[in-house]
């Protein structure tokens, strides 16, 4: 079975066709009516053909969702597909307004575009004076004197290359303006670097749009920008005006060759952009070469996020130091093929990021624990403090324990329990349950209420009131007790951990994501040779930094 077209924009409305052929089991089933499931929502399939069908794909939300069909519109009669809902073009994705983006520009007239823009803001920025007056820091120019050091040879190198190639006759590629024009951008961004180190700056200027250079070197995929950066001691993570950093832009475009050199030279895959209404937790480079249709780049972005949060825990002392995976013998890989290379990367990847995201929840719960037994042991007197603590430690490693159990049994049932129908109902069910068991407590609860409630009327009447001639219990005033006060330090400290709450709840969120996203590449084998290349580019990058350190330059 096969369907057409894979995506759609979330904005619009589009008709799917769906081919496909019954089995001898199901011939019965041709003239029934047919129903396709598409993310959350139900359409009619109608028949075109025997095997034919055609559906609306109506709008939702940008994102991967299932499609299939089905006679109830609940059980699935077809194999589940996955279908990509994109940003309808002009709309921005996760709500960040970019000044740059526009899909119906040529690609060539956008880049040169940021190419003009580059250049404007390194020759506009640049002052040579300056130079000469801040020579009183002798810090900042011994700094100078190693950048200089470092890069002036790269750059003769890159002339005398072009000289050579172009004073060559023979020679099968002759350099035209778009190299020399490189080279120039090369010396100038080289140049300007100069500059801010010997002001001693650490941060660097934004254009009117409010990018910086590494951003717009990140959007030319110009990978070599990236040592002359971390040769020169300025962060590669530096934010432009929205929160995003040039790993963020070389995702969103794609840009292999550029990702690779930033993660080579430290760049953390693990940050997000800057929060905004629709979207309060930000989005990661991986969700961002996600919303592009890079799903290759986007599993290996997830995946090296997930281990760069590891290992930023495991700095900090909050989890235990991270398992490096195991190199296997290369020369296991000779005899296979290309497509079988790619399966096992993929599931190699999809191992790490599983266990990754794994220790990360474990981390994350055992600081909850402590947190609400040190709230508990402030509050709650010596001995029901114990034995809350003693509750929440044995349902935290119930939980762990459940937790185990269910990675251990996932592997059995994935296959039976794929479909998103399938877990809406159980989730209906459960709060269903849930809704039952509140109302007969709430019931049971009641009717005690009352009892309590007659009695102390009783009580009230016949003593207070008639025998010793009082006002009754609804004369006496409130007086704030220990306990209140008490209550009140503890609403108090609940509001402070409101915000350490929706943090957790956000990074959950994240890695969630990640892992769904390293388990997307097994739908599609294109997705599957994307992230191959890009591993195989990451690995180059390492190999070209152990040697030399210049990425990028010839």
């Amino acid at each position: 079975m096969d369907i057409s077209p894979t995506w759609a924009y979330c904005m619009e409305a589009t008709k799917v066709i769906l081919i496909g052929s019954f089995n001898e089991s199901s011939k019965h089933l041709v003239g029934s009516n047919m129903y396709c499931i598409i993310g959350e929502k139900c359409v009619a399939a109608e028949m075109v053909l025997e095997g034919v069908y055609r559906c609306t794909a109506t709008g939702q939300n940008p994102g991967m969702v299932n499609l299939f069909l089905t006679l109830d519109g609940n059980t699935p009669i077809s194999p589940v597909f996955s279908f990509d809902y994109r940003a309808t073009p002009g709309m921005q994705p996760y709500a960040v307004m970019k000044p740059l983006e526009d899909d119906t520009v040529n690609l060539s007239k956008m880049i040169s575009q940021v190419q003009r823009r580059l250049a404007h803001l390194l020759f506009s920025t640049t002052n040579t004076i300056s130079i000469l007056s801040n020579i009183r820091y002798p810090s900042t120019l011994k700094k100078a004197q190693k950048f200089a050091d470092l890069t002036s040879p790269l750059m003769d190198k890159e002339w005398r290359n072009l000289l050579e190639i172009s004073g060559d006759d023979d020679a099968s590629h002759v350099p035209g303006s778009e190299d020399l024009f490189e080279l120039l951008l090369k010396n100038k961004l080289q140049e300007w670097l100069l500059n801010r180190v010997v002001e001693g700056c650490t941060i660097t200027a934004r254009d009117r749009h409010g990018q910086g250079a590494i951003h717009l070197c990140a959007i030319l995929d110009y990978a070599w920008a990236v040592y002359l950066f971390s040769t020169s001691g300025l962060s590669l993570d530096f934010r432009d005006t929205y929160g995003w950093t040039a790993l963020h832009w070389a995702a969103y475009y794609g840009r292999e060759k550029m990702v690779a050199a930033l993660l080579t030279s430290g760049a953390n895959a693990s940050l997000v952009t800057d929060s905004t209404a629709e979207n309060p937790g930000g989005c990661m480079a991986a969700d961002l070469a996600s919303i592009r249709g890079h799903e290759g780049l986007a599993a290996y972005l997830a995946e090296e996020g997930l281990a760069a949060h590891m290992k930023a825990m495991a700095l900090s002392g909050n989890i235990k130091s991270p398992i490096l995976p195991t190199s296997k013998d290369a020369a296991n890989y000779e005899s296979l093929s290309e497509q079988e290379l790619c399966l096992k990367d993929s599931l190699a990847a999809y191992r790490n990021a599983a266990d990754a995201a794994a220790r990360i929840q474990d981390a994350l719960r055992e600081r909850a624990l402590k947190l609400q037994t040190r709230a508990v042991q402030m509050v709650e007197p010596e001995m029901e403090a114990r034995q809350i603590v003693s509750a929440l430690k044995i349902q935290n490693a119930y939980r762990k324990y459940t937790t185990r159990k269910m990675m251990k049994a996932a592997a059995r049932i994935q296959s039976h329990y794929r479909t998103w129908q399938t877990r809406k109902n159980f989730l209906n069910m459960r709060r269903q349950a849930i809704r039952i068991q509140a109302v007969f407590r709430g019931h049971q609860a009641r009717r005690q209420y009352c009892k309590v409630i007659w009695s102390v009327g009783v009580l009230e009447k016949a003593i207070l009131r008639w025998r010793l001639k009082k006002k009754g219990l609804r004369g006496l005033k409130n007086e704030e007790t220990e306990a209140m006060r008490a209550e009140k330090e503890q609403e108090d400290n609940a509001m402070e951990q409101d915000f350490f709450r929706i943090g957790r709840e956000q990074a959950e969120d994240r890695m969630q994501r990640s892992v769904l996203k390293v388990q997307t590449i097994f739908r599609s084998y294109r997705a599957q040779q994307e992230y191959r290349r890009m591993k195989l580019a990451h690995q180059q990058a390492k190999l070209e930094f152990d040697l030399g350190g210049s990425i990028g330059f010839s």
